[in-house]
């Protein structure tokens, strides 16, 4: 059961580019009793087909720019080559060390930095209202907390999107926070 809720967690994750990762591998750790290459393993072949499906999602929606996608990928190839390299030389204990630090590092800055959004007129937003606190008072509303423990960064989150996905508002109130953000 808990595979079955955990990649469809980790799926919605991944099919808004956030990282599904941040949910699998701790998830497969934790609950499936795995050393952290096996879960980092795992998460790069489920991420194969979750990104597809989220890929072509996006160039449905004309959401991706290619002088950026041909500038980056190549070396995102190297980085990843080397980063594999690494990872499974590495001692398991401590591979997870650095994942558990890189979350809690990418926690803490979506906490005291807050969010930075592009509109669609190209202007930058700061969503300050995604903190810790809100995090904690919206899991709680939720009924997630105490249940589910999911630690998850808000990067590339609207306040809309992010109160969507815990099922916040009713869609009529959503139009209407949606007006209030700009």
């Amino acid at each position: 059961m808990w595979i079955i809720v955990i990649g469809i967690v980790s799926g919605m994750i991944s099919g808004m580019g956030i990282g599904g990762g941040t949910i699998l591998i701790p998830a497969l750790l934790f609950l499936q009793d795995m050393n952290q290459q096996q879960a980092q393993g795992i998460n790069l072949i489920y991420f194969i087909p979750t990104a597809v499906i989220a890929l072509i999602t996006h160039i449905k929606n004309k959401n991706i720019e290619t002088k950026i996608v041909k500038s980056i990928a190549f070396t995102g190839l190297l980085g990843a080559a080397a980063g594999a390299f690494f990872a499974v030389r590495m001692d398991a204990e401590l591979l997870r060390k650095f994942f558990g630090g890189f979350l809690f590092i990418m926690g803490l800055s979506e906490v005291f930095h807050g969010v930075k959004q592009k509109t669609k007129k190209g202007s930058k937003k700061y969503m300050n209202d995604i903190q810790f606190t809100n995090l904690k008072a919206e899991f709680q509303k939720a009924d997630l907390e105490g249940k589910i423990r999911i630690y998850v960064t808000t990067e590339g989150l609207t306040t809309k999107q992010y109160k969507e996905l815990l099922g916040m508002y009713p869609i009529g109130e959503l139009e209407e926070l949606e007006k209030a953000l700009g």
